[in-house]
């Protein structure tokens, strides 16, 4: 079995895989800022003497929670807000791939782990989303964590739909391959 062969057969089980992994783990971590900031309220409102909870304090973190439990809607929304069509997760079969003739099956699971990784580096985003959300938590300008989200989950959701984006660049910049 040579390596082309290999890769072809890693990604076309470890993409399965791992989104529905991202899906659970978006779901879990999900639920998780729910409950904590759900029992931060109940202890507030239980237990004298404890730092009193605002809805600027809350309503971030339940908002990120609710993008993490639909993951898969939230990164089809922000794809849609820079790119069209709907997306896809499952293995790639790029049209562009069968220019390399006996490579194309190897590009094309080499993309579908590309597109894998999108959906990791989406999913960070959202957490660093969370981390700059969270009241008291500042980097004192050593680290933007507003940016570093943005650009985490813009590129995780291009990186998702690497076929569309590859050929927007294609097109944009008159490139033939």
């Amino acid at each position: 079995m040579d390596l082309a062969q290999m890769i072809i057969h890693f990604a076309s089980t470890f993409s399965v895989a791992m989104w529905r992994f991202l899906w659970v783990l978006g779901a879990l971590v999900g639920l998780i800022y729910v409950g904590n900031s759900l029992m931060r309220m109940q202890r507030a409102s239980r237990f004298p003497g404890q730092n009193p909870v605002t809805t600027g304090d809350i309503l971030p973190i339940l908002i990120i929670g609710g993008l993490l439990l639909n993951l898969s809607r939230f990164i089809n929304a922000t794809w849609n807000s820079i790119g069209i069509g709907t997306v896809t997760y499952g293995p790639i079969a790029y049209s562009g791939a069968a220019d390399f003739g006996r490579f194309a099956e190897a590009i094309n699971a080499v993309l579908t782990l590309a597109s894998v990784a999108g959906g990791v580096f989406f999913f960070k985003g959202v957490l660093f989303l969370k981390k700059a959300s969270v009241n008291g938590e500042s980097s004192q300008g050593a680290d933007d964590s507003v940016w570093r989200a943005v650009t985490h989950m813009l590129g995780g959701a291009a990186l998702v739909q690497i076929t569309e984006t590859i050929d927007s660049f294609r097109q944009s910049f008159s490139l033939f391959w």
